[in-house]
C-alpha cells in the first residue's frame, strides 16, 4: 500500500485511481499558446500539467493559468533551488526536484521547508539522461537512479518532509522497468511512471506503452506522463488508452476490431474508422457508451469476439451478425451508414450524458 499524497484536488497513491499528467510544451513568453495548450490538455483528460520553470519570470504563469484552468499545476525545477522556492511563493501545486542537478542538502532542506509550509508536495525526478555518463549495463543505470533518489529522499526525511512523489526514468524500458521495480521494493512511496525521450511519436508510442504497461500491469504507479516527440495532446490520448487497455480507466469504449485478412468480404478498416471517429465526436459532446464493442471482419473469430463484448458485429459476405452480450439480436448490412450501425447495435438509444 503505498503513501497517499495530495496534489491539488487529487489523492495520488494507496487505491486511488492512476492519474494522468501532461506537460507544456509552449513557450512560456507565449501566454495565450500556454494557455490555450493548457485547456487543451484538461479537455483531453489531463489531471494533472507539469511546467518548466527556468527563470523567475516563468514562475509568473501559474496566475493567469490558474484563471482558465482548474488542474493542479507542478513546476518543474533544475538546477536553481530559489527557482522551486518562488514558484512555491506563485502558488504552483507541486514541485519537481532533480536530484542530479539540485544536490545540496542546506537547498534542499530549504525547498522541503516551503513546500511544508504551502502543504504541497515534492516529486523527486531522476532522469538517466542526468547522469552524463555510460553505464555498463541496465543493472548498474537503474541501481545508480535508485541509490541517487534514496540519498535525496533521506535528506527530505531528515527535514521532516514526507509528502514525496518520485519518478525513476531512463531512455531504455527495461532500466526504467528494473529502476521502478528495485524502489517499490524499498519505499513506500507514489511512483509518477514515464519512458524519458523515447523518440519520434510511433517509437515513442511503443516504448512507452511497453514501460508503462508493465509496471501498471505489476501494481507498480500511481500517476503516468506519456513522452512523445509530438503535440502534448497525444501524450494524453496514448495514456487514457494505455489505461484503458489494462482496465483501470474507461474514458471511450474499448473497440474490438480484427487486423483483417484475406478472409475479410467487408471494407472493415473504412467501417471501424467511421465508427471510431463517431465514438469521439459523441465522447466530446459528453455522451458514455458500453465499455466493450466488437466489429469483426471474418466468421473465425468474429462470433466469438462480437459475443464476448458488451455489443458486437460479426461481418461475413455483405452483411453482419448483431450481439448483445451472447445473444443474436438481427442482422446488418455491411453498406450501412456508421448512424445505422450505432442504432442497430443499440448504442444510439443507450447513451447517456455524464
Amino acid at each position: 500500500m503505498k503513501k497517499v499524497i495530495k496534489l491539488g484536488n487529487l489523492k495520488v497513491g494507496g487505491k486511488n485511481p492512476v492519474v494522468i499528467k501532461g506537460m507544456i510544451k509552449s513557450s512560456l513568453d507565449k501566454r495565450s499558446a500556454v494557455i490555450k495548450e493548457a485547456k487543451v490538455l484538461q479537455d483531453e483528460g489531463a489531471q494533472a500539467i507539469r511546467v518548466a520553470v527556468k527563470n523567475p519570470r516563468d514562475a509568473g504563469i501559474i496566475r493567469y493559468l490558474k484563471k482558465h484552468t482548474k488542474v493542479p499545476f507542478v513546476a518543474d525545477i533544475h538546477f536553481q533551488h530559489k527557482l522551486a522556492l518562488l514558484a512555491i511563493d506563485e502558488g504552483f501545486d507541486g514541485i519537481r526536484l532533480n536530484p542530479l542537478n539540485i544536490t545540496k542538502a542546506e537547498h534542499i532542506r530549504e525547498v522541503a521547508k516551503a513546500a511544508k509550509a504551502a502543504k504541497i508536495p515534492i516529486r523527486v525526478g531522476i532522469n538517466s539522461g542526468g547522469f552524463k555518463r555510460r553505464f555498463s549495463n541496465i543493472e548498474a543505470q537503474a541501481k545508480a537512479m535508485v541509490d541517487k533518489t534514496v540519498q535525496f529522499i533521506r535528506v527530505l526525511e531528515k527535514s521532516g518532509f514526507s509528502d514525496i512523489m518520485v519518478s525513476l526514468k531512463a531512455a531504455s524500458v527495461s532500466a526504467t522497468v528494473l529502476a521502478n521495480r528495485l524502489f517499490s521494493k524499498r519505499l513506500d512511496y507514489p511512483l509518477h511512471l514515464g519512458v524519458t525521450a523515447s523518440g519520434p511519436f510511433l517509437e515513442g508510442l511503443v516504448k512507452s506503452s511497453i514501460g508503462i504497461g508493465i509496471l501498471l500491469d505489476e501494481g507498480i504507479g500511481s500517476i503516468i506522463r506519456v513522452s512523445l516527440t509530438a503535440p502534448s495532446f497525444w501524450e494524453i490520448r496514448a495514456a487514457k488508452w494505455m489505461l484503458s487497455s489494462l482496465g483501470l480507466r474507461h474514458d471511450y469504449p474499448e473497440i474490438i476490431s480484427c487486423p483483417t485478412c484475406s478472409r475479410c468480404q467487408v471494407d472493415l478498416v473504412k467501417i471501424v474508422d467511421g465508427f471510431y471517429k463517431e465514438t469521439q465526436r459523441l465522447k466530446a459532446k459528453g455522451y458514455r457508451f458500453p465499455k466493450r464493442i466488437a466489429i469483426m471482419g471474418c466468421e473465425v473469430n468474429g462470433p466469438g469476439e462480437a459475443s464476448q463484448a458488451d455489443i458486437g458485429v460479426a461481418f461475413g459476405k455483405g452483411k453482419g451478425v448483431v450481439f448483445k452480450k451472447d445473444k443474436i439480436v438481427g442482422t446488418i448490412s455491411s453498406k450501412s451508414s456508421i448512424k445505422d450501425l450505432m442504432d442497430k447495435l443499440g448504442v444510439s438509444n443507450g447513451y447517456k450524458r455524464n
